[in-house]
Order: structure tokens, then C-alpha cells, then sequence
């Protein structure tokens, strides 16, 4: 009878010890279940959000083309492009072009992922057809952006009103790199 009251006594332990044990991997799985369902929310969230993701995706490509070519461009035709452009938008403002080049293409240090070419041009004319070239350089898509100008007044000339202005214009544009 003792012996089989110590088995029973020694049975009840191991069931008791295997419930312990049970309960502590149940309690552990629903832990880490509450812990996962959150980021599962958000990952449903995502994949029924799919279309809007893609509009929003499109979107803010085509704001990014404002602003920066695509990488697909070749640089040195892109800035041949770009440099043929100003110089038209100069003329057209009645400022002639003394001279004009572009720089090579290197990583832009202010905009990782992008590279920056160069374009300089030098120009004269009057001044408010440096100001009008001014105004027009920020409305050109994609985006030509200013480095540095340099202005030197040639004084004025014999029956005009205004004083003859040379400038040095230090432009860029930004290209995306490929990834």
C-alpha cells in the first residue's frame, strides 16, 4: 500500500511539474503572439493599403522628376542638354553668351545618391536682363540649381542708360544614381 501510494504521490509530482511546464510555454507563446500581432496589424494594414502605396509611390516620382533627372540619362549628353538650355533661356532674355561648359559629373556631397553636374557660363547684358534670366533659371523643370554668380560692372557705354554687366553664372543640375 505505501508503495503504491509513493508511485501515485511520485505520479501526481511529474504530472504537476509537466502542467508547470506546459502553463510556462503556453504563457511564453501568448507573450510573443501579443508581442507579433501588432506588427501583424500593420503588415495587413500594408498589403490592404497596396494601391495607395503604389499612387503615393508614382506621386512622388513624378515630384522627384521636377527636381532631378533620371538616372537612366547619360551624364555628359544630360549636361550638354542642360547647357544648351540656359544658353537658349540667355538669349532669349537678350544676354549674350561669351562663353559656356560643363563640368564633369561627381557624387554630390550635400545629397548622397545623386550626382551633380556642372554647367559655367558667362554672359553680358544689362542688368535687368541678368534679372530677368535670374528669374527664369527657377522655373526650368528639372530643376537648374545656382552655386555661385560672379557680377563685374563694365560701366556704362555711350547713349545707354544702364551699366553693361558681366556675370559668371556656376550652375548644376542633380541626376539620381543608380542604386
Amino acid at each position: 500500500r505505501w508503495l503504491a501510494l509513493g508511485a501515485l504521490a511520485v505520479l501526481l509530482l511529474a504530472l504537476a511539474a509537466a502542467a508547470l511546464w506546459v502553463a510556462g510555454v503556453h504563457q511564453r507563446a501568448a507573450a510573443r503572439l501579443a508581442e507579433l500581432e501588432p506588427r501583424h496589424a500593420r503588415l495587413a494594414g500594408l498589403l490592404q493599403s497596396g494601391e495607395r502605396l503604389t499612387q503615393s509611390q508614382q506621386a512622388l516620382q513624378a515630384y522627384l522628376a521636377q527636381f532631378v533627372h533620371p538616372p537612366e540619362a547619360d551624364a555628359a549628353q544630360l549636361g550638354n542638354t542642360v547647357l544648351q538650355r540656359v544658353r537658349e533661356l540667355a538669349t532669349t532674355q537678350g544676354l549674350r553668351v561669351t562663353s559656356s561648359q560643363t563640368g564633369a559629373p561627381r557624387e554630390d556631397k550635400d545629397q548622397p545618391g545623386f550626382g551633380r553636374i556642372g554647367v559655367s557660363l558667362r554672359v553680358e547684358g544689362d542688368w535687368p536682363q541678368l534679372q530677368s534670366l535670374l528669374r527664369a533659371l527657377p522655373a526650368e523643370r528639372p530643376a537648374i540649381y545656382s552655386d555661385t554668380m560672379q557680377l563685374l560692372s563694365q560701366g556704362t557705354q555711350a547713349g545707354r542708360a544702364s551699366a553693361m554687366i558681366q556675370a559668371q553664372l556656376e550652375l548644376f543640375v542633380l541626376q539620381e544614381r543608380q542604386p
